[in-house]
């Protein structure tokens, strides 16, 4: 599409005369992005689509207020100016928003263009008669404060998941300063899009494999808005996007019918026989293609929008089988995601380096956390070949009420639309934790009941559930949110049978590095006088998401001595936890767990909670416990003596797991045990690993004869002698 961007004079106040120009060639599209202008808009009697802008502030369109510098909640009104070039006949001009936070009413030259509800969707305002030469944009963005006492948290009525609520951003999730640092604003790019004639505000691309995948073909929906009802060309084009390969074309005369502004939809097929399959990394290429949809008449080109996909099938198989991709079974090992609580932040080089933070700790997905990301997430995990499972925005409670169960459907529908060209979301997840399904909430709020939100629940699920190219989870349930060693049960409960097959979320809290510590809590409130959770001197650590009662309380993590005492027993108790739970929930492959997913991986903000990286992206010992359990040639170790005594005998069970799609073959497992300085037993097997498999291979007895220190160390080595996966365990040994 072309950018051409000196055809349009952009201003932020005042008027220009321009030039006369040439007539702008279409289709084009240009960024509106910039200075704007902004002003509080919470007296409900300031109409900010009128009268001068001279005492407005200047704000960086696209931005989240909150970062841009301004701590603000409620209304704030946007006004920018732009002039124009004169344009060819039949031109159809469209103001489009690739997101705003949360609520957006749109005025051109004072005319109203309509109102928008939700902050991850783009959205398109037909501006074809209201345009003129010289031009005056006011956008009234509302995110507003919801009232603590009777809305928020339980009865919440927006939909923006983890944004408003979560125990991860600014307040936490139950302070009545938990909607702090709000994040509203127009967050995303803005542009204007002029074409002749049609419009397509919409390219959805899903995989068909009903041929088999070796004959894929691509079907492709148009969500388009014509002038009149007239038979034009429509040309489809695949092409390779990161790699040599078949490029594949279709041309057609089609029918356009005369939509008015209400867009229509055209259906058709691309066969792409023996085009190639996305895969993630470590198990193929990612191969993508770039699909354009280009219409033509007798004067040429009219539109055309282009977007980019990867073909891939992916099947859950039941009884906890194993969900299978491009006909190979494949365990999901990841961690959840959140970016950051202000989506303008993060851009592609941000986005990227994360998913290499990732895919370096040997996870091959994550799980995007109750909210939607920014669209460049999703292109650098297409790129990168690292699998998503996309959750909708909804966390906890909300508004039980049939309007608002249909609204949170229409988004969870336009979400799988508008992003669901991305080969890399292998899963939609629903509703995180509803009420119905959290009894827990009973004690915490007096109008709490047994079926709250079921509808909002069922109708979401169902709204996903009309993409059938990928895996729905329909909500995720308390079940599958493996707390023990932090809010209940000890570290040593997940050695115990999984009751699920899916498991969303495990973890515990870790502070960070001190140097990263420092820059969030000032030095007078870094030592609190005890440990008590009600010590005063937690409040500050507690708005940065610290747990003291689940730290000291229940998990029983000794503060030490000092602040480097206190850093190193809470990474070392979360490295020890999610460490033991991983390799657990893998030597359980398809009995029954096919999917695991660490909670968090990496904190948001300048806060201390469950990520295993802190927010200056400095990973913690508990990114290098997981980067070990998630190898994909795992030599696990599972401590059958949990408490060791000298003089006693002791045991540990010794597993060999294989999650590649390729045999080990001729491979030699190889374990000692050790005490400071000696290694007291040492044993070798030669043994070939099959593909897609796990299975114990020893039993390791070991008497240990005084107290101290015991090191068990298990590696396999391929047929070169190479050591393809590590592993250790470090035990105490009692008197």
């Amino acid at each position: 599409m072309k950018r051409l961007a000196c055809a349009l004079l952009v201003i932020t106040s005042g008027a220009v005369a321009a030039r006369e120009a040439p007539s702008v060639p279409v289709p084009a599209s240009w960024s509106l992005a910039g200075s704007w202008r902004a002003h509080d808009g919470n007296d409900a009697a300031f109409m900010g689509q009128q009268g001068p802008v001279r005492d407005w502030r200047a704000l960086p369109v696209p931005s989240n207020w909150y970062t841009a510098g301004w701590d603000h909640q409620g209304v704030l009104w946007y006004r920018h100016e732009f002039t124009l070039p004169p344009l060819p006949e039949d031109t159809m001009a469209t103001l489009v928003f690739d997101g705003v936070d949360y609520y957006a009413d749109a005025w051109l030259n004072q005319q109203p263009l309509g109102r928008h509800e939700g902050y991850f969707q783009r959205f398109a305002y037909d501006i074809t008669d209201k345009l003129q030469r010289h031009n005056k944009l006011a956008i009234r963005v509302d995110s507003p404060f919801e009232d603590p006492k009777t809305i928020w948290p339980l009865h919440k009525t927006m939909v923006k998941g983890v944004l408003n609520q979560h125990d991860t951003r600014p307040g936490g999730a139950w302070s009545p300063r938990g909607q702090d640092a709000n994040s509203g604003g127009i967050w995303a790019p803005v542009r204007l899009h002029l074409s002749r004639g049609v419009t397509v505000d919409n390219l959805i691309l899903r995989p068909d494999f009903q041929h088999g995948l070796d004959k894929p073909q691509l079907r492709v929906e148009l969500v388009y808005r014509a002038t009149q009802a007239r038979e034009v060309d429509l040309t489809l084009r695949a092409r390779p996007a990161n790699f040599n390969g078949e490029r594949f074309a279709q041309r057609q005369k089609v029918r356009l019918e005369a939509t008015g502004s209400t867009p229509q939809r055209l259906t058709l097929t691309l066969p792409m026989e023996n085009a190639q399959l996305w895969w993630p990394k470590g198990y193929g290429f990612p191969h993508l293609y770039r699909v354009s949809a280009t219409f033509n008449d007798d004067k040429g080109e009219m539109e055309r929008i282009t977007s980019r996909t990867g073909l891939r099938q992916i099947v859950e198989q039941p009884d906890n089988q194993g969900w299978v991709l491009n006909g190979k079974r494949i365990f999901i090992k990841g961690s959840n995601y959140i970016g950051s609580p202000w989506l303008s932040e993060m851009d592609e080089k941000k986005y990227r380096r994360d998913l290499q933070l990732v895919l370096d700790m040997n996870a091959n997905a994550i799980r995007v956390h109750g909210h939607v990301a920014g669209r460049p997430l999703y292109r650098m995990a297409d790129e990168m070949g690292l699998m998503i499972w996309q959750d909708v925005p909804l966390q906890w409670g909300y508004k039980d009420t049939p309007e608002f169960a249909d609204n949170a459907a229409r988004q969870s529908l336009e979400m799988t639309e508008q992003f669901g060209n991305s080969p890399a979301i292998i899963a939609w997840g629903g509703h995180n934790e509803p009420p119905w399904n959290s009894p827990w909430m009973e004690k915490r709020f007096p109008d709490w009941h047994k079926d709250l939100n079921r509808v909002l629940t069922e109708r979401v699920a169902d709204a996903l559930a009309k993409d059938n190219s990928r895996i729905v989870h329909r909500f995720s349930a308390v079940e599958e949110h493996y707390w023990q060693g932090w809010y209940f049960g000890v570290t040593t409960d997940v050695l115990q049978p999984a009751k699920t097959g899916i498991i969303t979320e495990f973890g515990a809290q870790a502070l960070p590095k001190l140097s990263t510590l420092k820059t969030i809590i000032p030095t007078d409130k870094r030592w609190p006088a005890s440990t008590k959770a009600d010590d005063p001197d937690w409040e500050i650590w507690k708005y940065h998401n610290f747990q003291p009662f689940q730290t000291f309380g229940f998990a029983k993590i000794p503060r030490g001595k000092n602040m480097d005492e206190f850093i190193h027993n809470t990474q070392k108790y979360q490295a020890d936890l999610v460490g033991m739970a991983a390799e657990s929930y893998r030597r359980q492959r398809y009995q029954p767990v096919t999917a695991l997913f660490h909670f968090m991986f990496v904190e948001t903000w300048p806060s201390i909670n469950w990520g295993v990286v802190d927010y200056l992206r400095q990973p913690k010992a508990g990114y290098y416990a997981l980067q070990r359990a998630y190898q994909p040639l795992l030599p696990s170790i599972e401590p059958v003596t949990l408490n060791w005594r000298a003089g006693t005998p002791g045991v540990v069970k010794l597993w060999a797991i294989n999650d590649s799609f390729s045999p080990c073959d001729g491979c030699t497992l190889r374990w000692r045990v050790k005490t400071p300085g000696i290694t007291r037993q040492q044993e070798s097997k030669p043994m070939t690993l099959p593909p897609d498999s796990g299975r114990q291979v020893a039993q390791l007895t070991f008497t240990p004869s005084a107290p101290g220190a015991l090191r068990i160390e298990y590696e396999i080595l391929d047929a070169q002698g190479k050591t393809v996966g590590r592993n250790f365990y470090v035990t105490t040994v009692a008197p």
